[in-house]
């Protein structure tokens, strides 16, 4: 319906063109009947002379103000329905049929202009198209068994009927590639428009999936910078020992923040990160890689045997689903930390009909069903103020968004989270065009 919308003006104004062509072909055609007299009887012997040609001039001038008004009506309406159009086209088969009928009926050549009003319902709808098709045949059928042919057609019709054809054709055939010409630059500047447009929002969509890469990143440097920053802190209180392990503890956090820092850096954030039209395909197996064990939880990492072949094989942005798997577990961990008796987090990674299928399971405390509805809410948080931005679990389903997976989460008060990613292993490719 929005195409049809968009078509409408430019095809009522294609109307009009063609209805001031036809219009003109047929001033010419009375003209050179009053002028040329009984020499143009070979080609235009089915023409009415006399006054049986009044009223072919008076639908003639009918036909003229009423496309005169609506190209006056044209200039002050931008936005025009498509039944508004199709209408013009039915009176314009209407009015083809009547002057076809003064002028000759079934001997007139230019029965071939029926074309033309269906050659423009075909950018309005499929609806409008075989309406004037049915009116065009209709009214062809009406001059061939209801217009009686004009007394004494014989040879001498039949070859004026046979020149006014040659002229019909050579007619029809140029407004016709005029019209469709025009049609088809009209759609090559929209395409080019739309392909415009489109790159414009590719290149949004990078600028957005780098902007949601980093805050995921820095979401992730939050919790080893806050343990550095509580440790260096209390180093000046500690004992020996404590001392010892306190710097033991930040240099592991730091080479943990450093790690971070260099998956931004790398060539593979820079190119599939953003576009799954460069990446290279590489297997899910190789997600497990991306997974650090979260200190004092058990981590257990399955993936299927496909995940190891080529049914495994993906152009998804391995840097940003990694980062989501990982919040995921992250948040995991901290659940089994408030349950006495977890046993850790278990993660499935496997490949079903093309979508890459991804469970991180807890039994650590769970969630209150207000709870578990609003994880995904931007600065939502359960943890003591200062501990958490409350943006880990929104940053993930972002970040999913934009490679265009889909995200679930069921949780139980007391015996833990599952949470699914579902995501397709080839993303469509956002630069392609219909």
């Amino acid at each position: 319906m929005a195409t049809a919308q968009q078509s409408a003006h430019p095809t009522l104004r294609g109307i009009v063109t063609a209805r001031w062509l036809l219009l003109g072909l047929f001033a010419v055609l009375i003209l050179g009947q009053i002028v040329a007299g009984d020499a143009a009887r070979s080609w235009l012997g089915w023409m009415p002379t006399g006054r049986d040609a009044r009223p072919l001039a008076a639908l003639w001038m009918v036909w003229a103000s009423i496309n005169l008004a609506t190209q006056i009506w044209l200039r002050n309406h931008v936005e025009i329905r498509p039944p508004i159009v199709g209408l013009h086209l039915v009176v314009d088969v209407a009015a083809i049929t009547a002057l076809l009928w003064i002028a000759g009926g079934p001997t007139n050549p230019f029965t071939t202009l029926y074309i033309v009003p269906i050659t423009l319902a075909t950018q309005i709808s499929a609806r409008w198209t075989w309406g004037t098709v049915a009116a065009g045949l209709a009214g062809f059928a009406a001059l061939l068994f209801a217009r009686p042919l004009p007394a004494g057609v014989g040879r001498e019709a039949f070859i004026a009927h046979m020149h006014g054809l040659l002229g019909a054709f050579a007619f029809s055939f140029v407004l016709v590639g005029l019209l469709v010409h025009r049609i088809t630059a009209s759609a090559n500047r929209a395409r080019d428009e739309l392909a415009r447009l489109r790159d414009a929002n590719i290149q949004d969509q990078h600028l957005a999936a780098l902007g949601t890469l980093a805050a995921g990143a820095a979401h992730e440097l939050g919790t080893p910078l806050g343990t550095v920053n509580l440790l260096a802190a209390e180093l000046p209180h500690m004992a020996d020992d404590e001392r010892r392990s306190a710097i033991d503890t930040i240099k592991r956090e730091v080479a943990r923040c450093k790690d971070i820092l260099q998956r931004m850096a790398s060539p593979e954030v820079r190119v599939s990160a953003l576009s799954a039209r460069d990446a290279q395909p590489w297997p899910l197996a190789e997600l497990e890689s991306e997974l650090d064990d979260p200190e004092g939880v058990a981590l257990r990492v399955t993936t299927s045997a496909a995940c190891r072949d080529e049914r495994g094989m993906t152009t998804l942005a391995r840097a940003s689903l990694g980062q989501i798997v990982r919040e995921l577990v992250a948040n995991a961990a901290e659940a089994c930390r408030r349950r006495k008796g977890s046993t850790g987090v278990d993660v499935r990674i496997d490949v079903h009909g093309g979508y890459a299928v991804i469970e991180v399971e807890d039994d650590g405390a769970g969630m209150e069903p207000h709870v578990a509805s609003a994880v995904f809410d931007p600065f939502f948080t359960t943890k003591p103020e200062g501990q958490g931005m409350g943006l880990g679990l929104y940053l993930a389903r972002a970040q999913l968004h934009q490679l265009g997976g889909e995200i679930e989460l069921d949780s139980r008060p007391q015996h833990g989270t599952l949470v699914r990613v579902r995501v397709a292993q080839q993303p469509p490719d956002p630069y392609a065009l219909p």
